[in-house]
């Protein structure tokens, strides 16, 4: 059952991509796309219409804790999906609903990440809760005004 689990968890953490490129697409009307696969520092690419500018965004997803593991810093927004969840007898059942939250970069390189300096906690930003569903703030990026 351990390897079952194991495969869950790896399967909803991948799909957390996707449903942040949906996602994206859907509250900013932007071009998104996946990055190059195997890429450790972002997940990733949101451009403008006109291929102007572009951003990275890194996705990282947990159904356990309210943390995550950030070990690239390549990346101009943090997508932080947070879907608390079991699984029992090979099937996920969702714990409470889901959040997802947009951080800016120098917030996530800005908090404490404890002494493994990956320990990533969005409750170590002040106001954190103003980031959840902030797709604004890649919009304006990508329109080039201030955040």
């Amino acid at each position: 059952m351990k390897k079952v689990n194991h495969r869950i968890t790896t399967a909803l953490s991948n799909g957390a991509e996707f449903l942040a490129m949906g996602e994206i697409a859907a509250n900013t009307g932007m071009l998104v796309s996946q990055a190059p696969r195997n890429n450790a520092n972002y997940d990733i690419i949101v451009n403008n219409h006109d291929l102007s500018k572009g951003c990275r965004i890194e996705v990282k997803h947990s159904r356990t804790g309210f943390k995550a593991n950030i070990s690239g810093d390549e990346y101009d927004f943090l997508i932080f999906i947070y879907a608390p969840s079991t699984i029992t007898n090979g099937e996920i059942k969702p714990t409470q609903e889901r959040e997802i939250y947009v951080f800016p970069h120098y917030l996530v390189e800005s908090t404490n990440k404890g002494k493994t300096g990956v320990n990533f906690n969005p409750k170590n930003i002040p106001d954190y809760e103003r980031y959840r569903s902030a797709f604004g703030l890649i919009r304006d990026a990508l329109e080039g005004k201030n955040a």
